[in-house]
């Protein structure tokens, strides 16, 4: 699936607040695994979406080799070690869903993108 920066941010917030809607502010990791899965088979069947979220997909798609790390990713996580976002630090498994969708847009630029 071919996304520009805004579409996956656009997605992502749609997938969540979906989630939210349906599982409550807090549902287990499982369940979150589980729902976004389903939400990309509803919407996008047939579509490989890289781990089933569309940051994810946006990151592979402007960098395949994931030379830049998760560096890529339009969304403003907390920065691990090195200084990269990384949603594993929130972590998007057990984190309230309120707390990842307020979390701001990063002004990332690449391949000529704003």
């Amino acid at each position: 699936m071919k996304l520009t920066k805004e579409e996956a941010v656009r997605l992502f917030h749609e997938q969540w607040s979906d989630m939210q809607k349906e599982l409550g502010d807090r549902p287990d990791s499982e369940s979150r695994v589980l729902f976004k899965a389903k939400w990309c088979e509803e919407h996008f069947p047939g579509e490989k979406i890289t781990g089933d979220c569309f940051l994810c997909d946006y990151v592979d798609q402007v960098d395949p080799s994931y030379s830049l790390g998760c560096d890529p990713c339009p969304i403003a996580w907390p920065l691990d070690k090195d200084g990269e976002p990384s949603c594993i630090l929130m972590p998007f498994l057990s984190a309230p869903i309120s707390e990842i969708l307020a979390l701001p847009v990063r002004e990332v630029v690449l391949n000529g993108e704003q």
